[in-house]
């Protein structure tokens, strides 16, 4: 037989093999049987293997995965990847169909779709045929994760469309695959979602080729625009082997063009524009019965030039937005309530639940604020009460749904200390030990001094520090740089790789910025901020501090910008304190850092001090700006301040993935709202 034949065969295998895993796995309308399917397949991979010179680059047998080893290098992205801004009220969401109408200045049709709860991809097509698949990345730039993309059955390999384009898509695991596949694994995934995102990121990909991932296609991307509407644009995906969710609505004011959408989109509801609402109303209701998780949904104008005209802010588009739905809620029994002291003697009540699920994830621990929060709610112990993850992610008591009947009490505080037995003092809405001596205290003050946001000894966690702590290994903060760490070769789970990593880290963390060091060692009212405000204000080394405090002149700090009389008292009473100097003093024979060096004004001062004047403050979680530290630190060295809470003093606000309050608290005072990637633009 001659060369050709074999490689039109193989041409003709893959052709045919990518059809039928196209019906079977998209469609649900398989033409052949798994039988003659698996024969194909098997003449197509010994032909391969044969004629290793004529393999498509997107041949089907890819879909299995290699075992070699993939790296995710960085690529750039060709297309606009941006963030959505959020609503959480239906009055809000008609607000802001009224306000895009207005800004649009005609007639408009909008798709609302599910927001799929997975993992966001990029797939890059080059002459129809899939070239790479980049994660969403900071928006800029993206993972490679191209050979991980090929092994998901619906992601078109080839299509019939001979151009380059680009679509958007969603990666997600079905709930009931999430639940059968997570059964074979000793430490289970939490939820679908980690699952989908990890085995994106898998760095073999015949180990991703094994998770049953799935993709909805939502946005394309061609460089000849052949249609004005969004939703036909799906139609066009549809055709080239995407697959759409059909569980969207289409809404318009033209009769005409609803029926359009019908025929070229069988399965989705459409309506008129004043439908839209009670649209999302029912939607909402539908939620807990899908069988993928979703957090809302996204609603976006149709028509795609005038999305041109309405435009982007640095943080989304203005012609989408993502409807949240509340936050997901569940009702358990509380077990118990724990009694947590911090490292400044604030004592934190913690309530122990029988585990519930929510969100995918098990909750078995929720905050429960104070005393007066436990009174406000009459909560005791044994009542069954409603929990909900805030922000989808912090876990909180809302309400008592049934007192426990047995013993219907309200849960008291302890009058003293657990710890160390010391009457506890009430101070406001919270309580405190005040015993500097409270072991618990110490131990506390030494965790939040190695933790990530801190010194960032990473292999220094809560458990090894509380360890060390306990059998008297470590007593103060200095002693993390003293202690010899072999002592642990007889401890379980100390090995000589183990210590090792743990005296780099020690080592590494010398190296960590006064300013660090000043705030790791946990003073009250000495976070980030107000130690920024400090060196900007020429107290740049420790010694200039301590000076200073030892004159005892409270208006010599309080002067300084921010600072009010409480502050200027703390720092007075915290450097003059006899027990906080010896710490400081054993911490620079040591090595660490206290002090730091002032540049000289020079030409590069207008660049660097792009932020001056500016008061940001940070939500959420980042990629690149992990912990989110890192941010402020970006933001002060341009010679911005960084704060704890929104304010009408507040000129930004940073916000990541998963944002709190502090998000809705800034869109009521119309304060710019920066995203990661908007903010990476602004520091280059």
């Amino acid at each position: 037989m001659s060369m050709e034949p074999i490689k039109e065969k193989i041409k003709t295998l893959s052709d045919e093999l990518l059809r039928h895993q196209y019906l079977y796995y998209v469609e649900s309308k398989p033409e052949i049987s798994d039988r003659e399917y698996d024969g194909m397949f098997d003449e197509l991979v010994a032909l391969e293997k044969e004629y290793p010179e004529y393999v498509l680059e997107n041949s089907p047998t890819k879909r299995v995965g290699s075992d070699l080893d993939n790296t995710f290098p960085e690529k750039a992205h060709t297309i606009p990847v941006l963030s959505l801004d959020k609503e959480y009220t239906i009055d809000g969401l008609e607000k802001w169909l009224t306000k895009t109408v207005t800004n649009a200045q005609e007639a408009l049709s909008f798709v609302v779709e599910e927001k799929i709860d997975g993992a966001s991809i990029v797939l890059y097509y080059k002459d129809g045929s899939l070239d790479t698949a980049l994660t969403r990345g900071n928006g800029i730039m993206g993972n490679d994760v191209s050979d991980n993309a090929r092994t998901i059955m619906q992601i078109p390999l080839v299509t019939n469309e001979h151009s380059n384009f680009a679509v958007r898509g969603e990666i997600y695991i079905k709930k009931s695959d999430f639940e059968t596949y997570n059964k074979s694994f000793e430490n289970k995934y939490s939820n679908p979602r980690n699952l989908a995102s990890g085995s994106l990121r898998n760095i073999r990909s015949s180990v991703a080729a094994k998770v049953p991932l799935n993709i909805y296609a939502y946005e394309g991307f061609f460089d000849t625009q052949f249609t004005n509407d969004h939703i036909l644009m799906l139609a066009r995906l549809k055709e080239l082997g995407f697959r759409i969710n059909s569980s969207m609505g289409f809404f318009s004011g033209s009769s005409e063009m609803r029926e359009k959408v019908k025929s070229g989109l069988p399965g989705i509801t459409v309506g008129s524009i004043e439908e839209l609402t009670g649209y999302v109303k029912e939607r909402m209701k539908l939620r807990d019965s899908l069988d993928h998780e979703i957090d809302g949904l996204v609603i976006k104008v149709n028509e795609l030039d005038v999305r041109e005209g309405l435009g982007y802010t640095s943080h989304h588009p203005r012609w989408a937005i993502a409807f949240k739905f509340d936050a997901p809620t569940a009702q358990t029994k509380l077990i118990d309530i724990q009694v947590q002291v911090g490292r400044n003697g604030r004592v934190t009540p913690v309530g122990i639940l029988e585990p519930v699920k929510i969100s995918g994830s098990i909750v078995s621990r929720a905050t429960l604020h104070n005393q007066e929060y436990i009174e406000m709610l009459e909560l005791g112990l044994g009542d069954i009460v409603s929990i909900s993850k805030r922000g989808d992610i912090i876990p909180a008591v809302e309400d008592v749904i049934e007192k426990n009947q047995e013993n219907p009490t309200v849960f008291k505080y302890p009058a003293n200390c657990p710890f160390c037995d010391t009457l506890l003092e009430k101070d406001g809405a919270h309580h405190f030990c005040k015993n500097r001596d409270c072991p618990e205290r110490i131990k506390r003050s030494i965790i939040f001094f190695a933790a990530k946001d801190q010194m960032d000894i990473d292999t220094l966690g809560d458990k090894t520090i509380s360890l060390l702590f306990d059998k008297g290994f470590i007593k103060r903060i200095p002693d993390l740089y003293t202690f010899d760490y072999n002592l642990l070769l007889d401890e379980e789970g100390f090995k000589e790789k183990k210590i090792g990593n743990i005296l780099a880290s020690i080592e590494e963390s010398k190296k960590r910025p006064f300013r660090k060091v000043l705030t790791a060692l946990g003073f009250d009212g000495l976070g980030n901020s107000a130690v920024s405000d400090l060196v900007k204000n020429g107290y740049h080394t420790i010694d200039l501090i301590i000076e200073a405090a030892s004159r005892g002149n409270v208006e010599e700090f309080s002067r300084i910008e921010g600072f009010g009389e409480v502050t200027a008292r703390l720092l007075i009473k915290h450097f003059t304190d006899p027990r906080n100097l010896e710490i400081i003093e054993d911490l620079k024979k040591i090595g660490l850092n206290f002090e730091e060096k002032i540049e000289k004004p020079g030409e590069n001062e207008s660049i660097l001090q792009v932020f001056k004047g500016q008061t940001w403050v940070i939500t959420g979680s980042f990629e690149k700006f992990n912990p989110r530290s890192r941010a402020a630190e970006e933001i002060e060295k341009r010679g911005g301040k960084v704060v704890g809470s929104v304010s009408s003093k507040t000129t930004h606000l940073l916000v990541g993935e998963s944002p709190g309050s502090k998000l809705d608290k800034a869109k009521e005072l119309n304060i710019p709202v920066i995203d990661e990637v908007a903010f990476i633009g602004m520091l280059e």
